[in-house]
């Protein structure tokens, strides 16, 4: 078991919504020292380059992996290149620079786009190769399930040591409202308070009607990846 307060720690994308609420546990809970994480926003370090993920990882034991280009069903309509490449960019470098500095562990967060469109609810990781994710999402989940594979060829190949990690959909405290970025959850609260609001007939939702989605709560999910920084030790997908 990893002592995670004697370790020098990068979480990628601690300034969103699931990343804040990691590295609070990680200082409060298992008492991480301030100077013992790093915390880079997107201005101080361009993890979609090399340059960037080669200083990210400097002196650093653990690895969070966090950061995405990530949106809701319109944003993924309207920028599925840039959310391909942004988000292989950045897993793909970073994982290599992370072997390459001798990174102890990196624990990469997946995403339920990895999925089969047409996968069941609850949702068992035997499913992932089972089929082509929603064809809205594909470019953003297909780019974050390479991590798996990545993570897997790695640990054949060098003994590096990885997990990927499998979310359900995310809500919270301190979750953000942005129309076209927003989880889920957050996405349809603002649509009913704003229907209240304005005394609206209706709330339009997108889909049949008939889907069934799964959520958890993002300060479980939190501890969740630092349960499995401690204790997990295999490469296959964990959700």
């Amino acid at each position: 078991m990893i002592n995670l307060s004697q370790k020098k720690i990068l979480v990628t994308g601690a300034c969103g919504f699931f990343g804040k609420h990691l590295a609070r546990n990680l200082v409060e809970k298992r008492k991480v020292p301030q100077d013992s994480l790093f915390l880079p926003t997107r201005e101080e370090l361009d993890l979609r380059t090399w340059e960037g993920c080669k200083k990210a990882v400097e002196g650093v034991d653990v690895v969070f992996h966090l950061a995405a280009n990530v949106g809701g069903i319109g944003y993924n309509k309207a920028n599925p290149g840039s959310m391909f490449y942004d988000n292989m960019m950045m897993g793909t470098q970073l994982m290599e620079a992370a072997r390459q500095a001798g990174v102890e562990k990196l624990i990469a967060v997946g995403t339920v786009c990895c999925y089969p469109g047409d996968a069941p609810v609850p949702t068992k990781e035997e499913y992932l190769w089972q089929g082509y994710p929603e064809e809205i999402t594909a470019p953003y989940g297909l780019a974050k399930l390479m991590l798996l594979v990545q993570g897997q060829a790695y640990e054949k190949q060098y003994g590096f040591k990885s997990i990927f990690l499998i979310p359900t959909n995310l809500y919270g405290p301190e979750d953000h409202f942005d129309p076209a970025k927003s989880h889920v959850a957050a996405a349809l609260v603002k649509r009913f308070v704003e229907a209240a609001r304005t005394s609206a007939l209706y709330v339009e939702v997108w889909g049949t009607g008939k889907a069934s989605r799964e959520f958890i709560y993002v300060e479980d999910a939190a501890e969740a990846l630092v349960l499995a920084a401690e204790r997990y030790e295999k490469s296959d997908p964990v959700n």
